[in-house]
């Protein structure tokens, strides 16, 4: 049985990957500071900042899912110095870890928002432009885990992933804040798109978590993947955010564009199809109208 070590283990994809790989024969130690309850059978949790983790944590671990992270944008513009510090000292710790402890893959979550104002279809050879800290942070671990895998030999895959939703996503992400909105009898919120869209708000290429989930398992297991490749991981489709707001349903209100903010995310998925031979399978509408009659 193949034994996997997920850090940020009490975050809301880890959930869904610790999930897949339990349905799949894997054994996992789940790794977070923060609390985690334990669902899973198969799945152990140790309470640890990645930083403070030691060779005989890693006992037997052969592959690593690195999901610790701090991802608010907001958060890492107003507070850049200590995000940079967070994001990639505990990314280079775990590197230096798995080198030395021979792990025989390691798999890191990066995200579109570093394509930037690059024209849509974006493709993983696209030269990235960051708008803001955060974006800036995973592409410098994404050349971290490069260097490691030409210097120490260490495999390493990157899955850029694309607007994520699925059961248990964080309140602060945008389907959850609108549900919780019209629950609250509030209006939604939306921000603008710029002056040059044709949409009231952008436009995003929305993934569900279970596909991403399975995305990491077979990135896992493929024999195609560890040599430092970045693979995009979405639906290859675009629809608004104002169409999901209305999807909701209720009030809505527009807030200024914000200059970090690029109206279209659409990604090219080409790669992940050939290389781990993986599609998404749930469209973000369909989804949403059924979670809503769940829990509405």
């Amino acid at each position: 049985m193949k034994k996997v070590l997920v850090t940020g283990a009490a975050g809301f994809i880890a959930y869904h990957v610790i999930e897949n790989l339990i349905n799949s024969d894997f054994e996992v130690l789940g790794v977070d500071i923060n609390e985690t309850k334990n669902p899973f059978k198969g799945c152990k949790y140790l309470k640890k900042n990645v930083l403070e983790l030691v060779e005989e944590d890693l006992s037997g671990i052969e592959y690593i899912i690195h999901l610790a992270c701090d991802t608010n944008i907001r958060n890492s513009i107003e507070n850049p110095v200590s995000t940079t510090d967070n994001n990639l000292g505990i990314t280079i710790k775990l590197l230096s870890l798995a080198s030395k402890l021979k792990i025989k893959k390691i798999v890191f979550p990066s995200t579109a928002s570093m394509y930037g104002t690059n024209p849509i279809p974006w493709n993983e050879n696209m030269i990235s432009d960051p708008g803001e800290p955060y974006s800036w942070q995973k592409i410098s671990i994404e050349f971290a885990l490069k260097m490691w895998t030409s210097r120490y030999r260490l495999p390493t895959t990157i899955l850029r992933l694309f607007q994520v939703f699925g059961e248990n996503q964080r309140k602060d992400t945008a389907i959850a804040a609108f549900i919780n909105q019209k629950k609250n009898n509030k209006p939604i919120t939306l921000i603008r798109s710029s002056e040059k869209s044709k949409f009231n708000t952008g436009r995003r290429d929305w993934i569900y978590v279970k596909d991403i989930a399975e995305a990491f398992k077979l990135t896992l297991i493929s024999n195609n993947t560890g040599k430092g490749e970045i693979i995009n991981i979405a639906s290859g489709k675009l629809i608004s955010v104002e169409e999901i707001a209305k999807t909701v349903g209720g009030e809505i209100t527009f807030l200024p564009s914000r200059d970090y903010e690029v109206d279209d995310h659409l990604a090219d998925v080409s790669k992940a199809k050939r290389i781990l031979n993986w599609e998404y399978k749930t469209d973000v509408i369909p989804w949403l109208k059924d979670y809503l009659k769940k829990n509405l």
